[in-house]
């Protein structure tokens, strides 16, 4: 492996890295370039690949998030790319940790931009069912979980009369796999998973598998008739790997 000398992102706001054509290969080998990033604040941190080759209209490659000592935290070679139909592929976000050092493992097969955009978000502390916090009808939460971060966020409603509940849950996330990304599971008055009500929000087209790759922003929503209660959804990666952002809401009808 080899390594371009000094690249890194801001600490927050937008600021971007050009891994050059010169940059990409070691012989016949893609070359590892490892960016530097120390988020001032705790939230998320989405990269953009953008081609900017002398020689090629488009690029691809692998990103794999790493700590700072270079040891993989995220997927390993997550995929990405930015030709005409994959435009909606070059994105991907993690959640991070303030004043934590991490790297980007980056490979591409052409000269490319790669854009951070930092976001300050909030972690919740609400990580068991005791300590669910209230979420009122029709209000948007958005929370973060840091990479690493293994604690499940927990959140409870009040049905006042039986109705129907439909729960609206966006993320914005890592991985080019069906195995990563946030899960959101509606739970009954005991905490417990009611029936089969759990989605996966992920980077991958569930019907894509053979290439695996990313909606950076994949949106759901979820829809049970219940009695009067209280109701509980919790939010949680799907894996060790995974970390981001997400949107949660709900509502009756």
């Amino acid at each position: 492996e080899a390594q371009a000398a000094g690249l890194s992102f801001k600490g927050n706001g937008k600021s971007t890295v050009t891994i050059k054509d010169t940059q990409c290969y070691s012989g016949r080998n893609l070359k590892v370039n490892y960016i530097k990033f120390k988020p001032s604040v705790t939230g998320t941190v989405t990269l953009k690949f953008d081609c900017s080759s002398s020689y090629y209209n488009n690029s691809q490659g692998y990103v794999t998030f790493c700590n700072k000592n270079k040891k993989t935290i995220g997927q390993k070679n997550e995929i990405w790319r930015n030709d005409y139909a994959g435009k909606i592929y070059n994105t991907t976000t993690y959640g991070v940790k303030k004043n934590t050092t991490y790297y980007f493992a980056v490979q591409c097969n052409a000269g490319t931009k790669i854009t951070a955009t930092t976001k300050k978000l909030t972690k919740t502390k609400a990580n068991s069912k005791s300590k669910a916090k209230n979420l009122k009808k029709k209000t948007n939460v958005t929370g973060v979980i840091p990479a690493g971060n293994n604690k499940v966020d927990w959140y409870k409603i009040k049905v006042t009369s039986k109705a129907k509940v439909r729960i609206i849950c966006s993320a914005q996330t890592n991985g080019s796999n069906l195995k990563n990304g946030i899960r959101v599971t509606f739970c009954n008055t005991n905490g417990k998973r009611w029936s089969n009500a759990q989605t996966s929000l992920t980077r991958s087209y569930p019907s894509d598998e053979l290439f695996a790759y990313m909606v950076n922003r994949y949106d759901q929503s979820l829809t049970y008739g219940v009695e009067p209660g209280t109701y509980y959804i919790k939010v949680e990666c799907m894996s060790k790997a995974s970390s981001g952002s997400y949107t949660i809401k709900w509502t009756t009808f």
